[in-house]
């Protein structure tokens, strides 16, 4: 089993979710319209590469692999991240929206 695969699944699901964010601003800067169907995919690949990290520490765990020290932290804080970039969509637009915006 690779142990890379446990540290980067929380990062990569945490830069889908801001790519989630950024979508209707690709969409005004010119981008097809078509970008907005991605949308639900990337919601639910994030959730995935999160149950994906969390499925792969537990093996480690059950396998007794000595991981490293910084890999819970970082699952964790992903797991935290994505689900506050889930729960609060509606103030994280607005305030991408105002400040990038102008």
């Amino acid at each position: 089993m690779r142990h890379g695969s446990i540290i980067l699944a929380g990062p990569t699901a945490i830069a889908m979710m801001v790519f989630y964010y950024f979508i209707p601003s690709l969409i005004v800067a010119g981008a097809p319209g078509s970008f907005a169907k991605l949308r639900p995919f990337v919601i639910t690949a994030s959730v995935l590469l999160i149950g994906f990290g969390l499925f792969q520490w537990w093996r480690a765990q059950r396998s007794e692999i000595s991981l490293s020290k910084l890999t819970l932290p970082v699952l964790w804080f992903s797991v935290l991240a994505v689900l506050g970039l889930l729960l609060f969509a509606q103030p994280i637009a607005n305030f991408l929206a105002s400040t990038l915006g102008g």
